[in-house]
């Protein structure tokens, strides 16, 4: 989709979008989301009417919760569903795929609106308290920061959280070791502030790209095009000469200031892991000297909950991500799931055909150092081929059946970050992000596996004839 009014017209078609009116910015929003993410098949919700604001200002959420929106978002078959919705997204992405960097237009739907200097106020848009306890608005969740790099002159794309603070003052908070943070302190140890821009809404496979891992130098704009099969139209900022999307709905153009100029208090921010793990602390001031924006904006809205729903596309392409890397690597990976659930890094789920003994070990500790797993994994759990990793409850299966609790290894000492609820005080204040995950094979001993009770599962192709055969009968499928 090449903007967030047409995925929300077609998720309107297929009966997916639920208009909510009269909700308050101040935490409604937020519950509302919660309450339906927690419902099978929620749909995607638009707010409109929001209190205190006119008609027209609008924000979208749930925008993810079912895999046929993913589908739908990432230009996937609408039938597609678990680990073959995965497979065929890394199918996709395994293709022959050209860089094709954007194209500059005079001018997009994004410039109907352009508010300068003191005409600049963020307060405008209905930017919601997500939480009870957060620390105020986030105009920025479901958005992208677009930053250049000052040696290369690469444009990066990268979803961090962006909180209002005043009229014309935001935070943007990107957790160490991401590539916003590298550059951004690029310009800093120069003396100088960040250039940037964020991009509330916009098209969601741009989006999609700009929460993935992409080698240093690559940029987001640059693959969207190449999987897209066009470039990405992106138009002249007007203070800063960043390329941004044509077709958002809201951007914002400014600089980051260097940490020593000016501060304010970011957060506290219910997370993506179901917590508030990094609490409050001083964070670079973004100073917003412009804003544009579509007439009857919609602000794409991403607030965490602990049913994650947002995150299954992140899971989706992660899974996809690693399961590429893996199969470059090692034989017989039959598929890879993340679970949202479990927070969208924390759980991977990888299914092998053993070929010999170790076989399944090697696979999750090439998972444990991949880019795709590296960051905030706290979990590798290895199963059989029999077993999709897609399926909770075969997982469960697995683990309850085939797993020797003895046998679970830990690994110290792996990449973590300050919003894990699970770092001690004192690791904190000391600056050591790190932690321990858990490596847990729950496959047959391979030294014995012939002898293995044989299970009672059918085999896949059994159950491929029967339901060809009898798929009519069940009319009505689960989305």
């Amino acid at each position: 989709m090449d903007d967030l009014r047409a995925f929300i017209d077609r998720a309107r078609e297929l009966g997916e979008c639920k208009l909510v009116e009269n909700a308050d910015w101040d935490l409604e929003i937020g519950n509302i989301t919660t309450w339906q993410a927690s419902l099978p098949d929620s749909p995607l919700l638009l707010f409109d009417r929001i209190k205190g604001y006119q008609p027209g200002y609008r924000v979208a959420a749930n925008l993810f919760a079912t895999q046929r929106r993913n589908a739908l978002a990432l230009g996937l078959p609408l039938e597609a569903r678990g680990i073959q919705l995965v497979k065929a997204w890394r199918d996709r992405m395994e293709r022959k795929i050209e860089l094709l960097p954007p194209v500059e237009v005079p001018s997009g739907p994004a410039k109907e609106n352009i508010r300068l200097g003191d005409e600049v106020d963020l307060f405008q848009f209905p930017a919601p308290r997500w939480h009870e306890f957060d620390g105020g608005r986030y105009i920025g969740t479901g958005c992208m920061v677009i930053m250049r790099d000052p040696d290369g002159g690469w444009i990066n794309l990268g979803t961090y959280r962006v909180q209002v603070h005043d009229r014309s003052v935001a935070t943007v908070y990107i957790s160490p070791g991401n590539q916003g943070d590298i550059i951004r302190r690029k310009y800093w140890a120069k003396g100088l502030s960040c250039p940037a821009a964020v991009s509330c809404g916009q098209g969601l496979l741009l989006w999609a790209m700009s929460g993935i891992s992409l080698p240093f130098g690559v940029s987001e704009y640059d693959y969207a095009g190449g999987l897209m099969g066009k470039p990405v139209e992106v138009m002249k900022g007007v203070v800063t000469d960043l390329p941004l999307p044509a077709a958002a709905e809201i951007i914002l153009e400014g600089e980051i200031v260097p940490p020593e100029v000016e501060t304010r208090v970011e957060g506290p921010f219910g997370e993506w892991t179901g917590y508030y793990g990094s609490g409050a602390r001083p964070e670079p001031v973004f100073r917003v000297k412009a804003v544009l924006h579509r007439n009857n904006p919609v602000l794409q809205g991403a607030g965490p909950n602990i049913y994650n729903t947002h995150s299954l596309a992140v899971s989706l392409r992660r899974s996809a991500a690693l399961w590429a890397e893996l199969d470059g690597q090692i034989p017989g990976i039959r598929g890879v799931w993340h679970y949202k659930e479990a927070g969208p890094r924390c759980m991977v789920v990888i299914s092998v055909e053993q070929k010999y003994g170790g076989h399944a070990k090697r696979v999750a500790l090439a998972a444990a150092g991949s880019s795709a797993a590296a960051y905030m994994w706290r979990w590798i759990i290895v199963v059989d081929e029999d077993v999709d990793p897609s399926n909770i409850s075969e997982v469960l299966w697995a683990l309850g059946t085939r797993a020797d609790p003895e046998d679970v290894d830990i690994v110290r000492g792996c990449w973590g970050t300050s919003l894990d609820p699970l770092l001690p005080p004192e690791k904190r204040q000391r600056g050591d992000l790190t932690h321990s995950g858990g490596i847990i094979m729950a496959c047959k001993p391979y030294h014995w596996i012939k002898d293995f009770p044989r299970s009672i599962k059918p085999s896949a192709e059994v159950m491929e004839r029967t339901e060809a055969k009898w798929a009519p009968l069940f009319e009505h499928e689960p989305r």
